[in-house]
């Protein structure tokens, strides 16, 4: 097995952004967290393997969903890391309890040894012990100095915003950033314009859905689409669907109805983060929201503002949602505009059915009718017995082609040959070091032999990467149907559609009129071994992409067994 590494955990907050300026200490910075993990691991023989980094530059300490820290975490219960090394506890984090659990619990459990250097900390001298009084009291005070923190950078804020400054990342659909100042709001000629029109439709006295008809007639862009076209943040959920899908609805108009910013008015503190760290929030009442009337130029005046909320119809809040329960659930889009189908009953039955299309009528190419699903079901429990048919046969022949394609893979050595290499000048490098340890040889010699030998485990490293990137790539495909067939092996009435059958194999389905797009799970590696078993076969791709055999070949469609048809990329 190829050795585990070492990772190097660094973390730098946007708070600890400011380094250096002022005469700050710079302790902190990734640099220096790097160069003082480097020094720890050069003295210490115990940790003679391979390093790899993670950087989290720019996220707060205060929760743990940091994109480096993910991904350590995947290689740690991956197997590929043997020792975690942190600068101290408050690059790791600053939660008093999520710290303490990943230390005490989670690290132990996985087999992985963690290192606080400047905290003198190293799990492996606390085997079965809790991580001891000073390092509980440090982890605590990284805590309140988060939470003390955080009420300094909220207080800063609240300044701002009375003073009329905007702190929110995205600008009010009709607003741009001042580029002069980088304080203020400045109108956007063209936007503004739309939602102008929106508040002059209300003020004729038309509704929600008659102003979303009217722009969609006239083909203003939504405040989505308008983002998009000006390259402006957008949220990813917006661009699910095409441009000619994104379309007035009357929520859109609501939404733009009740933004009291178009007053010239800065509303601010519209949502609370529950606790900190957490990115959970609650929306915050009215009366609690700070307005500064008077920071920006209105778009409307607040009498016009008052009588456009004549548009918007009172509608009694729900009592209760109903919350169906159904095989293809959050699975089902429309293959028009890829949102998701909203379910229902229609006649006792179950059903799916276009909401968008609903909302803006014929201004929308969706599907206007009803998907039943018991029609969906069956196709769709159809389609993946097929694919797990196809899936068996497929790893059946492919296990056969890559035994016998092994032994003409371009392997520089056997793997096992290696490692036993490997082990062998590692055991030498630790015999060396005993000696030096020992007064048998001077530190001089000492260090030349050792540099020797880490080269030499090095170039044998490299060799059994290459040689597991080789075997990987070419078992890859066949690992793939391994999994989906032993899936299989533990749902054996697959015409009987369920959630967990599902979630096990398809990743969406799409639906548009007649035609129904199944996306599978694994499906870019499931087309990599129909290419390979394809290739194996002596079949080529015609000028549409289809892959069939030759002219000359002879074999007619029925040698094909389970893949009579025409398989297209």
């Amino acid at each position: 097995m190829l050795a585990k590494v070492n990772a190097l955990y660094l973390r730098l907050s946007m708070s600890d952004g400011d380094l250096g300026r002022d005469n700050k200490d710079e302790s902190n910075s990734i640099e220096n967290q790097r160069q003082l993990l480097l020094n720890y691991i050069e003295d210490r023989d115990d940790l003679e393997c391979d390093t790899r980094e993670y950087v989290d530059d720019g996220y707060t300490g205060t929760n743990f969903e940091r994109p480096e820290f993910q991904q350590m975490m995947k290689d740690v219960q991956s197997g590929e890391i043997a020792c975690i090394l942190v600068k101290d506890l408050s690059r790791l984090g600053r939660d008093y309890i999520g710290v303490g659990d990943y230390i005490e619990q989670i690290f132990p459990l996985l087999g992985v040894r963690f290192i606080a250097v400047n905290n003198n900390f190293d799990s492996a001298k606390f085997t079965g012990a809790t991580m001891g009084l000073d390092l509980a009291m440090s982890n605590l005070v990284n805590s309140l100095y988060s939470r003390d923190v955080s009420k300094k950078i909220r207080s800063t804020f609240e300044t701002k915003w009375k003073q009329g400054c905007p702190t929110a990342s995205r600008v009010p659909f009709g607003y741009l950033w001042d580029r002069t100042s980088k304080q203020r709001w400045v109108i956007d000629p063209v936007a503004s314009k739309y939602v102008r029109k929106v508040f002059d439709l209300a003020l004729e006295g038309k509704n929600t859905t008659q102003i979303a008809a009217d722009l969609n007639r006239e083909r203003i862009p939504t405040p989505g689409l308008y983002a998009k076209m000006t390259k402006k943040q957008i949220a990813e959920s917006a661009l699910i669907a095409p441009d000619s899908e994104m379309l007035w609805k009357p929520p859109i108009v609501i939404n733009t109805l009740r933004r009291y910013e178009y007053t010239g008015a800065l509303v601010m503190r519209k949502n609370k983060t529950i606790s900190l760290g957490s990115r959970a929030v609650r929306s915050v009442k009215e009366k609690d929201r700070i307005i500064t009337e008077n920071a920006h130029e209105a778009i409307v005046t607040h009498e016009e503002f008052e009588q456009a909320q004549g548009a918007i119809r009172t509608v009694s809040p729900m009592t209760y949602k109903t919350e169906w329960d159904y095989p293809l659930k959050k699975i089902v889009r429309c293959g028009n505009c890829n949102r998701l189908l909203t379910y229902g009953t229609r006649h006792g039955e179950g059903c799916f059915v276009c909401s968008s299309k609903r909302a803006v009528g014929s201004f929308s190419k969706c599907y206007n009718g009803f998907y039943r699903e018991a029609i969906i079901n069956a196709r769709v429990a159809y389609a993946i017995q097929n694919v797990i048919r196809s899936a068996y046969f497929l790893q059946e022949k492919l296990q056969d082609r890559n035994a016998r394609r092994t032994v003409q893979l371009d392997i520089p050595e056997p793997e096992e040959k290696l490692v036993s290499d490997m082990e062998i000048l590692k055991a030498e490098r630790m015999r060396q070091y005993e000696a030096y340890a020992d007064g048998v040889i001077d530190k001089t010699a000492y260090l030349k032999k050792k540099k020797e030998l880490t080269e030499k485990i090095e170039a044998i490293e490299n060799k059994i990467w290459e040689v597991r990137e080789i075997l990987r790539v070419e078992n890859e495909p066949v690992d793939c149907l391994r999994e989906v067939t032993e899936k299989a092996s533990a749902y054996p009435q697959m015409n009987r559609l369920s959630q967990e059958l599902v979630q096990a194999f398809v990743e969406a389905v799409y639906l548009d009129g007649d035609s129904m797009r199944i996306v599978f799970k694994c499906e870019d590696l499931f087309q990599e071994a129909l290419e390979k078993y394809f290739l194996d076969s002596g079949m080529t791709k015609d000028e549409d992409g289809s892959w069939v055999y030759p002219a000359e070949n002879g074999t007619n469609d029925r040698d094909m067994g389970v893949y009579r048809r025409r398989w297209r990329e």
